[in-house]
């Protein structure tokens, strides 16, 4: 994606919103936002009523008054709320979030363990979202909140392969189960993600290992690896679930250089909501349709 600006605004949208099996094992690789082929995309059970169990355990953490959350974490929520996603992030669940970061912080400053980050920017938003969707002491609260939203969380030290990536995003779009890579053409042909008779193509990067050079002793040059974004797997899951008439589109939040996430949102107005906030890492309406297929 250019860094030049394009010329389509992503608010000017709003009124046009209705609707070789080896070369598949490359790793996927986090990319910042706005690089050469930066886009982020969105996560699946099904959805059930809570029981409040989120609320056992609440002694054990700091006095919500203690640690309010801040302006900034309050209308990332109501932004969140108004796109259609977290409808159950009301103010007293995003005071626990809060207060559970400000517990594990003070644990960190006592172990010397990676603390939470700091009270606003992209990953104090993940934490957030995280401590939402892992709803401490209520699995199936958790489990409901990531089915609803479908909530997708790519960490780049999870280190997994192409094929074990599909399958973690699997999860998330049911209706796309079954959905396999492969090469169209041989080896070095087109990678691609087919569902049944649908097929869209993965725009992945062809790499020498070590710089083409020979192992010593092998006489023969490292085999080439193939390395695909996680956003250009998205995007092209994203082309398959409007194939199946799925009007849900995975869209990527802002990550913090290690972590990307992804929320199902039902529409463009949806994705103006949060874009207006600046929350998105697809900022136009050019990247935005390229990435959900709308």
């Amino acid at each position: 994606m250019s860094e030049t600006p394009l010329p389509q605004t992503l608010s000017a949208m709003q009124s046009a919103d209705a609707p070789d099996e080896t070369s598949t094992t490359g790793e996927f690789r986090a990319r910042r936002r706005n690089s050469t082929a930066d886009l982020r995309p969105v996560s699946a059970f099904a959805p059930g009523h809570g029981n409040g169990n989120h609320e056992r355990g609440r002694g054990s953490e700091p006095p919500a008054s203690a640690v309010a959350p801040s302006a900034d974490d309050q209308r990332f929520a109501a932004a969140l709320r108004s796109s259609g996603v977290a409808s159950e992030l009301t103010d007293a669940e995003l005071a626990r979030a809060t207060a559970q970061l400000h517990g594990r912080a003070a644990v960190g400053a006592r172990t010397d363990e990676p603390r939470p980050s700091t009270p606003s920017g992209p990953a104090r938003r993940l934490d957030l979202l995280v401590a939402y969707y892992g709803v401490e002491h209520d699995p199936l609260a958790a489990q409901r909140r990531q089915a609803t939203d479908r909530w997708f969380l790519f960490q780049a030290a999870d280190a997994l392969t192409a094929p074990q990536l599909l399958a973690r995003l699997l999860d998330v779009v049911p209706e796309l189960q079954g959905t396999q890579l492969e090469r169209v053409g041989g080896h070095d042909g087109t990678l691609v993600v087919r569902a049944g008779d649908d097929v869209c193509a993965l725009e992945d990067e062809r790499e020498e290992d070590g710089r083409g050079q020979s192992t010593p002793g092998s006489g023969a040059a490292e085999p080439r690896v193939s390395s695909i974004s996680v956003c250009d797997l998205v995007r092209a899951l994203n082309v398959l679930l409007d194939r199946r008439s799925v009007r849900a589109r995975l869209v990527g939040l802002i990550g913090d250089g290690s972590r990307e996430a992804y929320l199902a949102l039902p529409s463009v107005t949806s994705a103006i909501v949060l874009s207006s906030g600046d929350y998105l890492a697809v900022a136009d309406a050019e990247a935005l349709l390229d990435l959900t297929g709308w």
